[in-house]
């Protein structure tokens, strides 16, 4: 127990009983006993399980409020499931720093676990199952935080986060949006382009790119593109047929939009809700699942809204258009008929072939081949997540 002199004693005195706090846990076990401690978390949409290489993935967000006016820092999280007691995942330090990113601007050169009064930060987390292990119903939080004291010296204390139940629906199973060999799955499973791409639609943030992945092939030289890359058609993704994933019906469809030419910087774009994902398609597979195709050629579209359409039929062209570095599919499935205004939810693809994984994606930005460093050896992967940068060929 300690006597406590708070920075501001009005704000604070609300939060805490007789000036004091009981601060002591066993740092062993997981304490049932209240905190008052003046941080408040939430949690995202429920992680729902997704396969990848063979075990496990869930993916989720946590957001922390620091409501003081004094800073607080995290020290450590720990992340449990059902009722153990061993941690399924433990983070401390500089390693939670790799999962935070602050909502608004950073703290100046504070690192992002110190949470100045007033602000939030998200934990972005992408748990990894033992080989076999089945997912548990729930997942548990605790967290060891420290706050300052105006005497000097800090008290931490250890609380019991919010429990986040598990969906364990399993994932739907798509065939591949596109055919052929040497696709490579750009920022793919957590990957930060589109793991944390929060984007606000009528007043409400969300994550629809949790999912996301962005297609481009390599051809029989291992390069992106052949000559300039200011031409679209040097590349050799660009043109290519987008299929559907599953049965379903168009329910959005938006063209008109022009190509950005070849390989381009953001700077050079305007960007705007209404065109940000370039000309799209978007296919209701029924059940609250919605496939978007984005960045489609213009005019390139062989249906029309309403259509229902069958697993493999072809519905346009992969294009450039909207807010596109280069000629790729944007693909992605979420739970509402919005490219932005929805929540990206996992899917497995039903059959593609692994070839290998690219370390150095910067290399085949510059128009060098992709020079694999180890032997690689294909492995087909079955009703699984592809991993980020992997080389797939698709039945």
């Amino acid at each position: 127990m300690h006597n406590l002199s708070w920075p501001d004693p009005q704000r604070i005195r609300g939060l805490f009983i007789a000036g004091a706090l009981i601060l002591v846990c066993n740092l062993r076990g997981l304490s049932q006993s209240h905190s008052a401690f003046p941080v408040d978390i939430t949690s995202g949409p429920a992680p729902q399980p997704v396969l990848a290489e063979g075990r496990i993935r869930l993916v989720y967000e946590l957001r922390i409020t620091n409501f003081s006016t004094a800073p607080i820092e995290f020290f450590g999280l720990d992340v449990f499931g059902g009722d153990s007691t061993r941690p399924l995942a433990s983070y401390h330090h500089e390693e939670l720093d790799k999962l935070l990113m602050a909502i608004g601007p950073a703290d100046s050169a504070a690192r992002l676990r110190t949470v100045n009064g007033g602000r939030s930060v998200v934990i972005f987390l992408d748990l990894t199952l033992d080989s076999g292990m089945r997912s548990p119903a729930e997942l548990r939080h605790r967290l060891l935080l420290s706050i300052p004291l105006r005497s000097g010296g800090s008290i931490q204390n250890i609380i019991n986060g919010p429990v986040v139940a598990v969906d364990r629906t399993p994932s739907i199973v798509l065939h591949a949006p596109l055919r052929g060999a040497s696709w490579v799955a750009f920022n793919a499973l957590s990957s930060e382009d589109h793991r944390r791409a929060y984007n606000p639609v009528d007043g409400k943030e969300r994550i629809a790119e949790r999912f996301a992945i962005d297609w481009m092939c390599l051809g029989p030289d291992k390069r992106l593109f052949h000559g300039d890359a200011m031409s679209n058609k040097n590349f050799y993704c660009y043109g290519a047929e987008v299929l559907a994933v599953a049965d379903g019906r168009v329910s959005a469809l938006k063209d008109s939009l022009p190509d950005n030419t070849g390989s381009s910087e953001r700077d050079g774009r305007k960007i705007t809700l209404d065109n940000i994902v370039g000309n799209y398609l978007i296919l209701d597979l029924g059940q609250g699942r919605y496939a978007l195709y984005a960045h489609l050629q213009p005019g390139s579209f062989k249906v029309k809204p309403g259509q229902r359409v069958k697993a493999g039929q072809a519905l346009g062209l992969l294009g450039n258009s909207g807010n596109s570095d280069a000629p790729h599919l944007h693909f992605q499935l979420t739970d509402g008929n919005s490219p932005l205004a929805s929540e990206g939810i996992p899917y497995v693809l039903e059959r593609f072939t692994q070839s290998g994984v690219i370390e150095d994606t910067g290399l085949l930005d510059t128009g060098e081949p992709w020079q694999p460093k180890t032997q690689t050896t294909s492995v087909v992967h079955r009703r699984m997540f592809p991993l980020n940068n992997a080389v797939v060929t698709f039945p």
